[in-house]
């Protein structure tokens, strides 16, 4: 998985639930992504060096909430109490998509590795992940305000649905990439 699926989920709840669905996916994705930081500072990410089925299993979980999510995201007609829920439900997939995505903690173990020995303490290494989670966070706040702006903001309903789409359609192939590769690795 890759930061492609992270940015089509914040973009797409932005898109369908507005922009304060979009800060609330960027707030619990880098709550994720800060947690992820913090099993790398506290040597967690050892056992998925360990154990390489443990990264297959979240890879391919990553594939499986990819798939719901394009399904999820796939524009159709339906009641308001119906996309209430799905407005409440979705910002949580800020939270599943970094999950599902063990890659994050290998690019912390390479940022990270030249001071690992270095970094000793809880308070430190909680410090760092929150610093970590907290720039992510921002970061694609940033993106939600800049999507969400009225400039940038998508009025005809076509357009949604086309980007809701196009939305669906990439996390779909994403996920058909992951499935192949783990397919392909056992074959």
């Amino acid at each position: 998985m890759s930061p492609g699926p992270s940015l089509a989920v914040i973009l797409n709840n932005t898109l369908s639930g507005g922009k304060s669905t979009g800060i609330y996916t960027s707030l619990l994705h880098g709550l994720g992504v800060g947690g992820y930081a913090l099993l790398v500072v506290t040597s967690g990410s050892l056992a998925l060096k360990s154990y390489l089925f443990i990264e297959s299993l979240l890879e391919i979980s990553g594939a499986g909430l990819l798939c719901w999510l394009a399904l999820q995201s796939w524009p159709r007609q339906t009641s308001q109490n119906f996309q209430d829920k799905v407005y409440k439900t979705s910002i949580w997939n800020g939270l599943l998509i970094v999950l599902c995505n063990p890659k994050i903690t290998i690019f912390f173990l390479a940022i990270f590795s030249p001071s690992l020995g270095a970094i000793f303490g809880w308070q430190n290494w909680l410090g760092l992940a929150v610093m970590v989670g907290v720039i992510d966070a921002v970061w694609y706040i940033l993106v939600v305000l800049v999507a969400s702006n009225s400039l940038f903001q998508i009025s005809d309903e076509i357009w949604r649905e086309r980007i809701g789409k196009l939305m669906s359609i990439i996390m779909a192939l994403i996920a058909l990439e992951i499935i192949i590769k783990h397919v392909s690795s056992v074959v």
